[in-house]
């Protein structure tokens, strides 16, 4: 799919949430974007021709636009991993050990006991 006259492309991402998130920062930096993507997309996606997705801006914007979809913050990616990888289990203190384990054996410890006792009624009326 090629862009409109006037237009080019200032970028090119595998999906689409990508895309909206540079259109949103090149909006933020004063450019107007739009994306490009076979329309097939979201409707039938197995029925796409032309996969991938195509931020397109106007010509004589499109080297700034470059420059602001290439910057990116290392203090800010830096702080999502630390975010999202959290601490260990083992370096929390002993009550979140605790009930983490506890939690996590709420669930099948039930049907421990369960199966437990069904053996036992099992066995007791084998040998009465």
């Amino acid at each position: 799919m090629e862009p409109l006259s006037g237009m080019s492309i200032a970028g090119e991402f595998n999906s689409k949430f990508d895309a909206d998130l540079a259109v949103a920062m090149l909006a933020d930096s004063g450019f107007e974007a739009i994306v490009m993507a076979d329309p097939a997309h979201s409707i039938a996606p197995h029925l796409v021709t032309d996969h991938g997705f195509k931020v397109v801006v106007r010509q004589e914007v499109v080297e700034d636009a470059r420059v602001v979809l290439s910057q990116t913050n290392d203090a800010e990616v830096e702080a999502l991993d630390a975010a999202f990888f959290h601490r260990r289990l083992i370096d929390r203190p002993l009550w979140v050990r605790w009930s983490a384990w506890s939690v996590f054996w709420a669930v099948p410890g039930v049907f421990v006991i369960v199966g437990l006792v069904i053996v036992f009624i099992f066995l007791q009326n084998l040998f009465p």
